[in-house]
């Protein structure tokens, strides 16, 4: 329950806003409602955005990624091509890809790190839908350890 609500929650605040952001080229960091967001959007104005609890539970890590205005089908699949590595998450009954089981940590940890060293991210939708983003500033938006606070 309390899931679902911060879930809700978090729909109305997917669009990143840039007044108080940090830039460091395409990717950004700030604090909005007790997660850390790293963001980027791209020249279609797809987004992706990580959000990182300021408690650095990683289990509440979520990740959500709009392409072309909506989020991905619930618990659908979700292809993130980072260089040659293609990492496969499901998305959660509101869209947004959940961190909240042992296994899901350790892909989630695994993504974190071939973000921070890829140099091409490329998102599928189940649906076909298809966005690729600048990973240009990424290494320099996101700390070394996973969720960590800036």
């Amino acid at each position: 329950m309390i899931t679902k609500l911060m879930l809700t929650a978090l729909i109305g605040l997917s669009i990143p806003c840039q007044a108080s952001s940090e830039a460091h080229g395409q990717w950004n960091h700030d604090v909005a409602h007790g997660y850390e967001r790293y963001w980027t959007v791209n020249s279609q104005g797809s987004y992706f955005t990580i959000w990182c609890p300021i408690n650095k539970n990683m289990r509440g890590a979520l990740i959500s990624i709009n392409v072309m205005g909506n989020l991905p089908p619930p618990r659908s699949l979700v292809r993130i091509q980072l260089d040659r590595d293609l990492i496969k998450f499901t998305a959660g009954p509101d869209g947004y890809i959940l961190n909240d089981c042992p296994a899901c940590a350790d892909k989630f940890t695994y993504f974190w790190h071939r973000l921070r060293s890829a140099g091409k991210l490329v998102v599928r939708f189940e649906d076909r839908r298809l966005a690729g983003f600048s990973l240009n500033g990424a290494r320099d938006a996101t700390p070394h350890p996973v969720c960590a606070t800036q």
